[in-house]
Parts: C-alpha cells; structure tokens; sequence
C-alpha cells in the first residue's frame, strides 16, 4: 500500500529466523531501490498554508521513510486537509462557535463539522505515513525492547542458541 511504513529490520517486534531476516532486508532495499525517491518539489495545486505544510512534512517524510512518488497525491491530500482545516479555523474564530440560523435561532457552525471531517482524515493519512506521536512511540518502543541484553529467551526464539 503506497505510504505505508515498511518496519527496518531494527524496528521488528518479533523475533525472525534468518530467512525472514533476508526477506525483510530485499523488501526494504526494494523499497529504497525500485522507487524513485519522493520530489521535494512543492506540487502547483498547493498554495498558502498546504504549501506551508508540504515544506514542512515532506523533508522528514523523506529522511525517515521509504516514501516514493507513488506516495505524492496522498500527501498531497493530506496538505490540502490541512488548509481545509486551517481556513476552518479562521471561520470559526471570526464566526464563533454558534451562529445565527435562518429563523433567528442559533446552531452549530457549520465549519466546524467541515473541520472535523478533514482532521478525521489527516488522521488517517498521518497513520499511514507514521506521523503520528502513537505511532513513533511504538517504533520507538519496539527498538528498546529488541535491545534488551536481558531477555535469556531471545537468543532461543531467533535461532541463534546452539
């Protein structure tokens, strides 16, 4: 699936026999090799705040993931739910929360479910692309727990006991 983080070997929760080792290691340097690398390039449909964020995101996408071309109109997205959700806000902060309705009675405004609907699909794109602090933490966590000195067990599960 385009933009979907392929774990390095280091990142593995699981212990893996040698082969599983060597697969794992030709699907990565498939991945950094069969694909062109992602284009730094601020793609001409982003302006203003999502080209902002493209500026942002896509430099450390690029340093610390596989992420390819193919993976370019999925962060474009993501960049334009960013300025949807920017221009919201600015809604919201001029309107308020509440505004008035057609027949003088207040309601929700409706930027805010506008808003909502496009941070719930950020959501899932940054899932995807491991930008989320959920998702870091779990690499993360997952590389202290396969450097622990201290399991007598590790060895065992991964075939290397004799």
């Amino acid at each position: 699936m385009p933009g979907r983080k392929i774990k390095s070997l280091n990142d593995r929760t699981s212990h893996m026999t040698k082969n599983e080792i060597a697969d794992r290691k030709a699907v990565q340097d498939a991945l950094q090799n069969n694909y062109d690398a992602i284009d730094l390039d601020v793609p001409s449909e982003l302006s203003g705040y999502a080209k902002k964020e493209w500026l942002k995101i896509v430099p450390l996408l690029k340093k610390q993931t596989p992420t390819s071309n193919l993976d370019r109109s999925q962060l474009i997205n993501y960049c334009m739910l960013a300025q949807t959700v920017h221009n919201c806000q600015q809604h919201i902060l001029d309107e308020g929360l509440v505004v008035a309705g057609s027949n003088g009675s207040t309601k929700p405004n409706p930027y805010f479910n506008i808003q909502d609907k496009a941070i719930k699909s950020m959501k899932s794109i940054a899932i995807e692309f491991g930008m989320t602090i959920n998702s870091r933490a779990r690499l993360e966590n997952d590389k202290v727990k396969q450097a622990d000195p201290n399991d007598p067990f590790a060895s065992v599960l991964s075939g290397e006991a004799s």
